[in-house]
C-alpha cells in the first residue's frame, strides 16, 4: 500500500481539499479564450459538473451482478464473489471506500480523462482478485510493450504483474496505450463557458456597464466633476432612495444607458454552454434544465430516459461489465441490473406486467420480485390461468357434510 500514499500528499491541491482531483499539468496552457482548462477549472463549469454527476451517479447506483448462463439464460450465481459484493472493502470496514464510492470515484476519472485506473490490493484462495484500490489518473503511467500489451508504473514504481492493474479506457485511438480525455479535446469549448461566465460575474461586481452619464454645456475639472458624481449618488443611490426624483441644475443633462436583460445575464450563451457538454457526454438537454426547446431525444420525458440508457448509458456500463468480467471464474459474467432506470409509470408498468401475465412471460412471483414484494404460494406457476385457480387443481370441490350431494343427471 505504500505505492498508494507515495506522492499523495505532493500532488493534491489544498485549496480543493484532499478529495478532489488534482490538476492535470499537462493542460495549464491558457485557451485561446484567455482561461486555462484541466480537471479542477472544467469543473467549475455548472454543465460539465452537472453531466459528470448525473453520468458517475446512474454508473454508481446500479446493482452490479455475478452472471451464469443456464439453459441459454443468465441468472445470477448462488454466492457472488467478493469483488461483486464489496470490491473496495468498504461494506466490512469504514475506512475504504463502499461499492458505490469506489465506482463513482472510477466514473469520474473516466469521464474526465477518458482513464480510470484501480489496484488490486488481495486476492481469494484461488488467486482471484477480490480488493481494489481507486488510483488517480496522475499517479499511473502506461506504456505499450513489444508485444502490444501495457505495462504500468504506480508513482514512478513498475507493477512487475500487469494483472493487478484495472484500467477502464473510453474512447481511444488505434494502437494507443490510453483513452482520450474529453477535457482535454474539448477545452476550448469549455474556455470559452468559463471565460463567458467570468465575465458575466465581473459585469455585475465590479459594474462593467454605466447606468448613466450626466453631461453639461461647460467643461468641470476634475473635483467639480467627482462633487456632482458623488452628490448625486448620494441622493439617488441605495434601497431607500428608489424611485427618488432628480434635479440636476447649471444646464446638467442625464443619459440614461440601457442594456437588455440577454446582454447582462449572457442568457444565450449560457444556453450554448449547456448544450455543448450535453453533446459532449451524451446527457438529454433536460437533465440539464435545457427545457425550452424541442428535442430529437424523444417525445417524452420517459422516451428521452430510454435514449439516455440505450445511447449513452449503456455504453459506460458495459466497459465497466467487461473489467469486472475479466476478474470472475470462468463461465461468469459482470451484469448491471438497468432495470430501475426501464420503471415506466406506474399505470404503464402494471399494463405490460397484465400482458407479460397474459402471454405467459412471467409468473406472478417473478412480477412481484419486480415490485420489491415477497413471492406468494403457487407463484411460480407459468401456467396458471389470470383467476385465483391454478392449472392443477382440475377437482370439483366436495359439498359441505351437511348438505346431501347432488342426484346424478340423466343421460
Amino acid at each position: 500500500m505504500s505505492l498508494l500514499r507515495r506522492g499523495l500528499e505532493r500532488r493534491t491541491i489544498q485549496q480543493f481539499g484532499d478529495s478532489s482531483i488534482p490538476t492535470n499539468g499537462s493542460l495549464m496552457a491558457p485557451t485561446a479564450s484567455g482561461v486555462p482548462v484541466n480537471d479542477q477549472t472544467a469543473m467549475q463549469l455548472v454543465a460539465l459538473q452537472a453531466c459528470v454527476r448525473i453520468l458517475s451517479a446512474a454508473i454508481a447506483r446500479l446493482p452490479l451482478n455475478a452472471m451464469v448462463t443456464r439453459d441459454g439464460v443468465q441468472v445470477p450465481t448462488p454466492t457472488a464473489p467478493t469483488i461483486v459484493v464489496d470490491p473496495f472493502g468498504g461494506a466490512s470496514n469504514t475506512r475504504f471506500p463502499t461499492r458505490r464510492a469506489g465506482l463513482k470515484q472510477l466514473a469520474i476519472s473516466l469521464l474526465l480523462r477518458g482513464n480510470g485506473y484501480a489496484l488490486v490490493t488481495a486476492r481469494d484462495y484461488l488467486f482471484r482478485p477480490s480488493r481494489l484500490a481507486v488510483l488517480h489518473p496522475d499517479q499511473v503511467k502506461v506504456t505499450l510493450n513489444d508485444d502490444g500489451g501495457r505495462d504500468y508504473e504506480v508513482n514512478r514504481v513498475k507493477i512487475d504483474n500487469p494483472g493487478d492493474m484495472l484500467h477502464l479506457t473510453g474512447m481511444c485511438m488505434p494502437g494507443s496505450a490510453t483513452g482520450l480525455s474529453p477535457v482535454s479535446y474539448a477545452r476550448q469549448a469549455i474556455g470559452l463557458g468559463l471565460a463567458a461566465e467570468q465575465y458575466g460575474a465581473q459585469y455585475f461586481g465590479k459594474g462593467a456597464h454605466m447606468t448613466g452619464v450626466i453631461t453639461v454645456p461647460a467643461d468641470l475639472d476634475k473635483a467639480r466633476a467627482r462633487q456632482m458624481k458623488e452628490a448625486f449618488e448620494a441622493s439617488h443611490s441605495g434601497l431607500s432612495n428608489a424611485h427618488s426624483i432628480g434635479v440636476l441644475s447649471g444646464g446638467a443633462d442625464w443619459k440614461n444607458i440601457s442594456v437588455t436583460p440577454e446582454d447582462a445575464q449572457f442568457l444565450g450563451t449560457r444556453a450554448a454552454q449547456n448544450l455543448d457538454m450535453a453533446m459532449l457526454y451524451g446527457v438529454p438537454p433536460h437533465m440539464l434544465g435545457q427545457v425550452d426547446r424541442t428535442t430529437s431525444w424523444g417525445t417524452g420525458i420517459e422516451q428521452q430516459a430510454i435514449g439516455f440508457r440505450v445511447w449513452t448509458l449503456d455504453d459506460w456500463l458495459g466497459t465497466v461489465e467487461d473489467a469486472w468480467t475479466a476478474m470472475l471464474p470462468r463461465g461468469q459474467a459482470a451484469v448491471f441490473d438497468t432495470s430501475e432506470l426501464e420503471r415506466t409509470d406506474t399505470a404503464g408498468r402494471w399494463s405490460w406486467y397484465a400482458t407479460a401475465r397474459t402471454i405467459g412471460g412471467m409468473t406472478q412471483n417473478e412480477i412481484r420480485a419486480k415490485e420489491k414484494l415477497p413471492p406468494i404460494e403457487g407463484g411460480d406457476d407459468i401456467a396458471a390461468p389470470l383467476n385465483s385457480a391454478h392449472a392443477g387443481d382440475t377437482a370439483e370441490p366436495a359439498p359441505p357434510d351437511n348438505q346431501p350431494p347432488a342426484p346424478d343427471k340423466e343421460p
